[in-house]
């Protein structure tokens, strides 16, 4: 995919377009919010701009902290639901609904994780070697074991294979 997304770049560099980068080593991401910056990233951009963005100003408003609260599960709900619909637009069945339920709830509570830090008062925690490759590693089984339903052509053989990985 990745491939041939460089191929249609230099095609159209050749033929005097300039088109966006659309990958950008998402493998190496260490969240699911870094990966989806650097996975398929006009796709990802289209999602935020049209998807997640509207759909938060309508859900996510509210000035007092009874409405902050409201506001962050707001918001919460908006990546959840972005999500969702990322997998729709990607196909109408369940494994593809199950695919969007996976990074949406992996983006959620990356979000609710900072979120909660950031209202503690506690800084990011200090990047190391060691934390950036837990990280990375995490990350990418989390995205693997996720294509295992967006790959598999029905939930029972989602099942089979993930009964056959454990």
């Amino acid at each position: 995919f990745s491939g041939y997304t460089d191929i249609a770049i230099g095609v159209a560099l050749l033929l005097g377009f300039r088109l966006p980068d659309n990958f950008n080593a998402p493998y190496t991401a260490v969240s699911l919010t870094d990966f989806w910056g650097r996975w398929h990233m006009t796709l990802s951009r289209w999602l935020r701009d049209y998807v997640f963005f509207p759909m938060a100003r309508r859900f996510a408003v509210g000035a007092s902290s009874r409405a902050g609260n409201r506001q962050r599960l707001g918001t919460y709900g908006c990546l959840f639901l972005t999500m969702l619909l990322a997998g729709l637009w990607h196909g109408a069945g369940w494994t593809f609904v199950v695919w969007g339920a996976i990074h949406g709830t992996g983006l959620a509570c990356e979000r609710a994780y900072r979120d909660a830090r950031r209202l503690r008062g506690l800084p990011a925690p200090r990047p190391t070697a060691a934390r950036t490759a837990v990280h990375r590693i995490v990350t990418f089984n989390v995205v693997c074991f996720a294509w295992i339903f967006f790959r598999a052509d029905s939930l029972a053989t989602a099942q089979a294979i993930i009964t056959g990985l454990f």
